[in-house]
């Protein structure tokens, strides 16, 4: 029988029997001694919805077979809490779709960890967040580089919401607070660069897109890479990059776990970068579930689609839950 006993339920899922009886007339099936639903023939599985809140059920399989001269019964209990399992809130996932009409929540099917979760919501819109540009104004970001980003940032912030909070973090080997975005602002190039320690200052419990720009190396952080992901993947931040030297593995590796791209630009190309980049993130889906049956630490997200038609090209790979 599923759930099985011992797991937890919540949100819709499936309650399913299985039974070796032959001439089965009709299985019902209990919910704390209420009847939530009848299944007539194989397979004998209902969708029921156990609500938001963890809680202990108990569940009740009837099966009546010989023209309801026999009937036997299975039960199952689930639980609030227990062992490792636990429970986390509404998880959001940003993702970038392909269709060819208007996506609903039917047309995808979210796992974590392989086990499948209940979509509470799709959204076509991103919704009202926080944007942190994420700068490096080290000694190597000269040349025109950081007056170009800088450039940059005032003219397409223009694209974001009228609601959203628009912020920026400077960095090189030191890293500044995150502060409210001034336009038209001037920073000299100078010093080191400390990339991870910049990129993990972000981490917010808040609907967050940072956006980096920087010419790729860290020669300076005292947070290893490993420690940055574990820190920026437990978040609700979606990491987008643009690099205008060599190629970043922090920045790829951060920007695939988080649902966001890299891509590779210059001084000349920056803006033209930017401006696709928050036209995309603009344009983006987000899908809510509420995460159940899952032990804590890295919980791998797999999304896919249940109909012809609809290609996910890219969304958060997964996320650390403590």
């Amino acid at each position: 029988m599923s759930p099985q006993q011992g797991s937890q339920a919540i949100g819709v899922l499936p309650i399913e029997v299985r039974t070796t009886k032959q001439a089965v007339s009709r299985v019902e099936f209990y919910v704390d001694g209420a009847l939530v639903g009848v299944g007539r023939q194989a397979p004998y599985r209902i969708l029921h919805d156990f609500g938001t809140v963890l809680a202990a059920h108990e569940i009740v399989a009837k099966v009546y077979s010989n023209n309801y001269r026999d009937v036997d019964s299975s039960r199952v209990t689930t639980i609030a809490a227990g062992g490792e399992t636990l429970n986390v809130d509404l998880v959001e996932v940003p993702m970038r779709v392909r269709t060819s009409q208007p996506l609903a929540s039917s047309d995808i099917a979210v796992k974590e960890n392989g086990i499948e979760q209940t979509i509470r919501e799709l959204r076509a819109d991103r919704g009202p967040a926080r944007f942190v540009f994420v700068v490096d104004r080290s000694l190597s970001m000269g040349g025109g580089k950081l007056d170009a980003a800088l450039r940059a940032i005032d003219e397409e912030s223009k694209l974001l919401r009228s609601d959203d909070r628009v912020e920026i973090v400077l960095f090189n080997h030191n890293v500044m607070p995150a502060r409210p975005l001034i336009r038209g602002e001037h920073v000299q190039p100078s010093g080191g660069t400390s990339l991870r320690d910049a990129v993990s200052s972000v981490a917010s419990r808040d609907r967050t897109y940072a956006i980096v720009i920087t010419d790729g190396g860290d020669r300076n952080s005292m947070t290893s890479e490993a420690e940055a992901l574990r820190k920026i993947s437990g978040t609700k931040l979606t990491l987008d990059a643009i690099v205008l030297g060599s190629d970043s593995r922090f920045l790829d590796r951060a920007a695939m776990n988080t649902g966001g791209s890299v891509v590779r630009g210059s001084a000349s190309t920056l803006r033209r970068e930017l401006h696709r980049m928050i036209l995309d993130i603009n344009s983006r889906y987000t899908v809510v579930y509420q995460s159940h049956g899952n032990a804590s630490g890295w919980r791998a997200i797999r999304i896919d689609p249940r109909r012809r038609g609809v290609e996910i090209l890219n969304a958060r790979k997964g996320y650390f839950a403590s």
